[in-house]
This record gives C-alpha cells, sequence and structure tokens, in this order.
C-alpha cells in the first residue's frame, strides 16, 4: 500500500528524528498511506492466482502473506480469486503497524471461509531477525533451520510502504541501507521487495503493485537488478497516469516466480497512459481500464470520458541494471534498428549533460532586487549575474516573459577555469553582504568541512563554462523546451544543461538542439525510457538526455542550414513564419535518422 510505519515501529532503524506518521484516514495522503483500491485488488489477485495454480505446491496448505496489509483488500480479493474448494487449504497472514487497520483487516476476513488468518500489528520487516538476513542475502534457500527465519510463503502479495529517504530520515534510511543490503537513494519499498524475496518459497509467487519509478530512473536500478536476478518475471503491467489509484505516484504491478536460478527474461509487458484527442482511433469504450489489460488488446480504449493507449509488448532488461527497463515487440524493435543504422552516436559522445548551480542558500545567493538594497551592502556588478531558472524554459532561445530577472552572486571570476573563490577582501560591498549573513552561511558546517569559504556556493559548476556555448533545459515538462544560453548567464539547479566535449565542433551543440526539440526525440524518450508523470509531463534528466541519438552529420545539412534562421526568427518574425521554419526543421530530424515523420500523439 504505499502505506506508512510508524516511527516507533521502524524498528532495529534507531533514527529518533525519524518522522512519525500519523493515524486516521484524513492522515493517510499526507503520510503517502493509500490502500490498495477493492477492483486494483482484484486485478492483481487474480493474476497471482493464476500464477500459483500454475506452480501449485505439493503440500497441503498455502501459505499467502500481505507484510503491509492495511485493512485486509489484497488478502480479501486473494482469497475471493482462488477456487472454492481450495479455500480451506489458504492460511492468510498478514503485518501492519496502524491499529485501526489491523482491527479492520482482521475484521474484513473473518468470514473468508481459508483455514486460518493471522494478521498482526507488527512491523513486518523487524520480525526477519539479523541471523536469517545476513547470511540469506544471497538468497541461497538451502535451509533456514536455527536461524530464526519466518516461515516460507507460497504467495506474497503486496502494496508495500513507499517512504523516501527525505521523509525516512538518514539515520533511518542509513540503517536500513546496511541492515538491507541497499545502496543508493534508499526507499522502504527497497527493504520490503528484499524482505518478502527472503521468506518466498522456490517457485513461489510475488504479486506487487508498487510505484513505476523503479523502471526507469537510476535509484530503481537496485530493485530492478534484484527483480530480475531472482525471479522468473512473468507480467509487467506499468498503469500509468490512469488514476487507478488515489497516490501522487504512478504504480505498476509485478507478477514474478522465486527462482535461485532464473532462466532468460520473457516476461509480458503492458503499458497504459492517457492519449489526449485520440477518439478518431478508439477500438473500445469500457467502464474500467482494467477491462483492456488482459493481455489480449492494444491500441486505444476509453473509460469515463478518458482516451488512453494501450501498449503490449514483452520486457527487454539490460545485464547494466543503471539502464531502465524498455518493452520491445516487432514494430519498436524495427523502429530503434533504423534509428541505430542512422545515428552517429547520441548525446553523451559530443557533449557532457550537467545540471545547474545549487547554493544551497538560494535566499542569500539569489535575488531578483538587487538594486533595493542600499548601496554600502549591494554587490559589485562584477559579481552578479543573470540566472536561468526553470521559469526561462521555452523552446529555442530563453522565454521573454519570465518576469523580474533574477541575479545570482556568483563569488568566482567568470571565465576561470578553476572553482576558487574571489577574496571577498577585494569586494568590500559583497564583503558587507555576506557579512550580513554569515551565521546562515557558516552554518553550512559541510562546506568549510569540505575545505570551503563560508561564503562559496555548494555547487558553483566551472566558472568557465557560463563563457561558452550552451543549451540548458528544465527537468519536468509536458513539452521538449530546450534553449541556447546567452554568454555571462549562469543556470540555476532546477534545469540542465549541456556542454561540448573538448575539441567538438559547434555544429554537434547545434545538432543536440534540433533532435532534443523535435518529435522525433519525444517518440525515442517514449520508447526506451517513457518516464511519464500525470498530464502527459516527462522527466527530462541527465541519464535520459545524454542518451538521445545523434545523427550522422553527413545527413544533417538540412538541420544546420535552418537552425540559425529559427533562432534568428524567434524575435523578428511572425509566428506563422517561425511554426513554418519549426515544421519544416521537425521533418528534417525525421529524415536523418531515415524515417517518415509521425504525427504527434
Amino acid at each position: 500500500m504505499v502505506t506508512g510505519a510508524k516511527e516507533e515501529k521502524l524498528r532495529g532503524t534507531g533514527d529518533p528524528g525519524a518522522p512519525r506518521l500519523l493515524k486516521g484516514r484524513s492522515q493517510r495522503k499526507v503520510n503517502g498511506i493509500h490502500y490498495t483500491p477493492p477492483a486494483l485488488a482484484t486485478y492483481l489477485a487474480a493474476h497471482v492466482v493464476e500464477a500459483l495454480l500454475q506452480r501449485m505446491p505439493a503440500k497441503g496448505r498455502i501459505f499467502v502473506l500481505d507484510p503491509a496489509c492495511g485493512e485486509g483488500e489484497l488478502l480479501k480479493a486473494f482469497v475471493e480469486g482462488i477456487p472454492t474448494e481450495l479455500r480451506r487449504k489458504v492460511v492468510l497472514t498478514g503485518y501492519d503497524t496502524d491499529e485501526d487497520a489491523v482491527k479492520k483487516a482482521r475484521i474484513n476476513l473473518s468470514s473468508s471461509g481459508v483455514g486460518k488468518t493471522e494478521i498482526f500489528c507488527d512491523d513486518f520487516l523487524s520480525t526477519i531477525s539479523d541471523g536469517a538476513l545476513k547470511p540469506q542475502m544471497s538468497l541461497d534457500f538451502a535451509s533456514h533451520a536455527g536461524l530464526g527465519a519466518p516461515r516460507e510463503y507460497d504467495v506474497v502479495i503486496s502494496n508495500p510502504p513507499y517512504v523516501r529517504t527525505q521523509v525516512l530520515g538518514a539515520l533511518t534510511s542509513r540503517a536500513l541501507a546496511s541492515r538491507f543490503g541497499l545502496s543508493g537513494r534508499v526507499d522502504l519499498y527497497h527493504a520490503f521487495v528484499k524482505a518478502m524475496t527472503l521468506v518466498l518459497r522456490e517457485n513461489g509467487v510475488l504479486g506487487l503493485l508498487t510505484s513505476n519509478r523503479f523502471l526507469s530512473v537510476q535509484s530503481g536500478s537496485s530493485v530492478r537488478g534484484w527483480l530480475a536476478e531472482h525471479f522468473q518475471l512473468l507480467r509487467l503491467v506499468d498503469l500509468g497516469d490512469t488514476k487507478l489509484f488515489e497516490a501522487a505516484v504512478l504504480p505498476a504491478i509485478v507478477i514474478g516466480s522465486r527462482r535461485a536460478k532464473p532462466p532468460e527474461q520473457n516476461c509480458e509487458f503492458i503499458r497504459i497512459y492517457s492519449a489526449a484527442n485520440k477518439t478518431e482511433s478508439l477500438t473500445c469504450e469500457v467502464q474500467s481500464v482494467l477491462e483492456v489489460l488482459n493481455g489480449n488488446f492494444s491500441g486505444f480504449a476509453r473509460s469515463g470520458g478518458v482516451s488512453f493507449e494501450v501498449q503490449r509488448g514483452r520486457l527487454q532488461t539490460n545485464s547494466e541494471t543503471q539502464e531502465p527497463w524498455s518493452m520491445s515487440n516487432r514494430l519498436i524493435d524495427s523502429w530503434l534498428a533504423t534509428v541505430r543504422a542512422n545515428s552517429r552516436g547520441d548525446f553523451g559522445d559530443a557533449g557532457n549533460v550537467c545540471v545547474g548551480i545549487k547554493t544551497t542558500a538560494d535566499s542569500v545567493f539569489i535575488r531578483s532586487d538587487w538594486e533595493a538594497l542600499d548601496e554600502s551592502e549591494r554587490p559589485e556588478d562584477v559579481l552578479l549575474h543573470p540566472l536561468v531558472t526553470h521559469h526561462h524554459a521555452a523552446r529555442w532561445n530563453l522565454s521573454d516573459s519570465t518576469g523580474k530577472l533574477k541575479k545570482v552572486l556568483y563569488p568566482y571570476k567568470l571565465g576561470s577555469e578553476d572553482r576558487v573563490p574571489v577574496e571577498i577582501a577585494e569586494y568590500p560591498r559583497a564583503q558587507a553582504y555576506f557579512l550580513k549573513h554569515a551565521e546562515r552561511l557558516k552554518g553550512r558546517a559541510y562546506l568549510t568541512e569540505a575545505g570551503r569559504k563560508w561564503y562559496e556556493i555548494w555547487v558553483p559548476q566551472k566558472p568557465s563554462d557560463w563563457t561558452r556555448p550552451k543549451i540548458a533545459f528544465p527537468d519536468i515538462s509536458e513539452a521538449n523546451k530546450f534553449f541556447v544560453v546567452p554568454e555571462g548567464w549562469i543556470v540555476n539547479g532546477d534545469c540542465y544543461w549541456i556542454k561540448l566535449l573538448p575539441g567538438k565542433d559547434q555544429n554537434w551543440l547545434t545538432l543536440m538542439l534540433a533532435v532534443a526539440n523535435s518529435s522525433f526525440v519525444l517518440k525515442f524518450y517514449d520508447v526506451v525510457f517513457h518516464n511519464k508523470l500525470y498530464a502527459g509531463r516527462r522527466r527530462f534528466m541527465s541519464q535520459y538526455v545524454r542518451r538521445f541519438p545523434l545523427p550522422k552529420m553527413e545527413k544533417a545539412r538540412g538541420i544546420l542550414e535552418l537552425v540559425p534562421k529559427l533562432l534568428g526568427a524567434s524575435a523578428k518574425e511572425d509566428k506563422p513564419r517561425i511554426a513554418e521554419i519549426e515544421g519544416e526543421l521537425d521533418g528534417e530530424v525525421w529524415k536523418a535518422f531515415g524515417l517518415p515523420k509521425e504525427v504527434a500523439r
């Protein structure tokens, strides 16, 4: 459930500063607590039961676990999905830290007709002893004898807690990482996935509902690697922005069978996302989108007045777990093969994709009212530079409708190859300003402990880069908005920017700008990464942008001729002329990759 564990139930973490998650329905949204809707629980349970019946244990009873059961919706759905003649063989076990939810789960499951029901008000992670955990992290389940491990289950069906590092607290995150062998950005569901695997028998079935972020983001690489290594994956469903779930996160379903040495993955992959203005392509209308997620349908459907596109294929995993999982089918594979055949390489071969500066004290360093300060403490103009933020995001050039311009106090010499701060004694007005804010700036102990000056920016990037050609773009956007940054402007941390690698011709930056703003790259993004949020917004993260393809230079002459015209036209030509040039340029990008231009969805 994207359900929460209370502070006192995060046992073994030792973080007294971990936030206390509040109880009660009115507080669930605040705490990231969202129980599984009945229809979604039924869908998940049906596929878990189907997988179980194909792998029925030889023993008499069927042990089923939900380690974060809430009010028991998933366990109830499992019972309703299993054949009636098998129900007396079922033993249900659930854990949750919410006393009220546990009471309701016991009531909800009391007349289920199963052999036995055990619902514990406890933290599931704390029930796994260190003795069981450490020797078994390799998941060689030869024996649990004497280790105090829980019983092995035939089924684990769960919507585990989804609580990020920032909410857990640093100490809790470090403790979980150490105990469960986690790395990178720790989320509570990472620990649950490992712990659930530990108690699942060989050939046992996992039914997991969680955030779909693990499919594509770098912080999900450990989960991708873990699932691919320890499970024969049977079905993956990216539920996208269907709003089947209240939570802000977009959900995904994973069905898998626990295998010590799984064979090569051959997993069914279904993906569904809203598709605006596609009524002319509808092939069916349904009460619930779950009706078209049976593995037999692909195309456009409508439910509740909203159009959706359903895609299906096979899961494409990667031996490099840093790479996202993607979908493979005949059309996608053919399309990507054509792109590869016409590519010179990718953005990462010609440039570096960087994040903007991070001051860790924005209210001190970044202002739009520097001129309003008393002259004695108004920093010298040579240290104040215009700042690119996501508010400037537009296609091709900086937006000219961003309101009052913000400037950053940048205590480095622009053009310097070294990140050495200026001596503020040489800039008396800046010195007076910094001293006025000394308490806050000196409170950044991590900066001085790293041997830095107390008035420095935490991540200043390389000063000389701000005098060289570059492209910037926002992290999250409903459209691709890549634009040229004028010399002397500095890019803020809410944006990324691209600089050419040493010795690379300026034409490569021009090509990157054209490709990044094309409808082609949106198709490439959705095929390879597909990290979409609600309302069709995409995450243009550095790990994705550096993999955007570049066409061969000899096929890009039309692109190189049109980009300067478009950049120049933005300020002086009328909108129809600009749209005409942009459309022609977009067609040239598709042509350079050997593809006909597709109609945007």
